[in-house]
């Protein structure tokens, strides 16, 4: 889960990170999801009293990041790890910022990683190359009802069954793009004449299992008041439901101190953390939008620390 994310006009919603992040007061940030490295120079660019460190479960991402190091020195360092080890992996204590960008990199999507429906080579999908079963590996051999759970959950919804039959049926699957192409010519494929390919949410969803996103993100937002400052800004952008929902709940379960309604089903705390900066997310304009479509899912949400976690 890695930045600049999906489009290919480099990181989203930027000004709006900066101002959420209020990073032009200088201070220490932690991008979580370096990626392409558009926020982090954002940051680093809006003052000269502004310092980052970066991580990335992705090793490419890292070893891009390298040349930045070379502009800007020790006000950046760069980690190789998943969010979700933040508190093991980062040393420092006490950050002025916290960013997480939750969409595919542009990078990644040009790799031939599997991430694209064009893609000719391998169906990897993996965040981390070194480690863990690629998205090829498991539909090839998993059981169709992993298969079919894993689509469920990912937001596929009311196809997820029978697009797990046809994957076992259909199999084995040597690239995206073949995946793409069984899908497209699917049942799914065949129902109306929507603008998104129908493969969409079932590679969101495959990404989604291959990297334990859901996963990650719990751990990582477990961790995060223990490595913010009192009055920190915990900003996050999201690009579906899912992700948005998980993180939702976890900031209004931070702000209201233990008192819940009967029905609440988010993660629950029972010291007041902080409060939400913004009672509704935070979109792309209209002209970004227009100059990158890819930016149009995306959702910033903010975060104020109120207590000091990392002492």
């Amino acid at each position: 889960m890695s930045s600049s994310k999906v489009g290919v006009h480099g990181p989203i919603m930027v000004d709006e990170v900066i101002d959420a992040l209020q990073a032009r007061q200088g201070g220490m940030f932690l991008d979580c999801t370096f990626g392409s490295g558009g926020h982090t120079k954002a940051i680093l660019d809006a003052s000269p009293d502004a310092w980052v460190v970066a991580m990335d479960r992705d090793g490419r991402a890292i070893a891009r990041g390298e040349s930045l190091v070379s502009e800007y020195g020790d006000r950046l360092e760069l980690i190789h790890a998943p969010f979700a080890d933040l508190e093991r992996e980062v040393s420092f204590r006490g950050f002025d910022g916290v960013l997480a960008d939750l969409g595919m990199s542009t990078d990644q999507l040009k790799q031939g990683r599997g991430f694209s429906f064009v893609d000719e080579g391998p169906l990897d999908m993996r965040m981390d190359e070194s480690s863990g079963m690629s998205a090829q590996e498991f539909i090839n051999t998993a059981p169709e009802r992993d298969i079919y759970v894993a689509l469920a959950e990912g937001g596929v919804g009311q196809n997820a069954r029978s697009i797990a039959r046809t994957i076992v049926l259909e199999r084995p699957f040597e690239s995206a793009r073949q995946l793409a192409d069984v899908i497209k010519a699917s049942h799914l494929g065949k129902k109306g004449e929507s603008k998104v390919h129908p493969a969409t949410v079932v590679f969101q969803a495959l990404r989604m299992k291959v990297n334990d996103e859901i996963g990650q993100l719990e751990h990582f937002l477990q961790a995060v008041p223990k490595v913010s400052k009192k009055g920190a800004r915990f900003a996050v952008i999201t690009f579906h439901s899912i992700e948005d929902k998980i993180v939702t709940n976890r900031m209004r379960s931070w702000e209201s101190a233990g008192s819940y309604p009967a029905s609440w089903r988010g993660a629950r705390t029972e010291v007041r953390v902080g409060h939400v900066v913004h009672r509704k997310p935070i979109v792309p304009s209209d002209e970004e939008i227009r100059q990158n479509p890819a930016s149009r899912s995306a959702r910033l949400r903010v975060l104020e620390f109120e207590k000091d976690f990392s002492k």
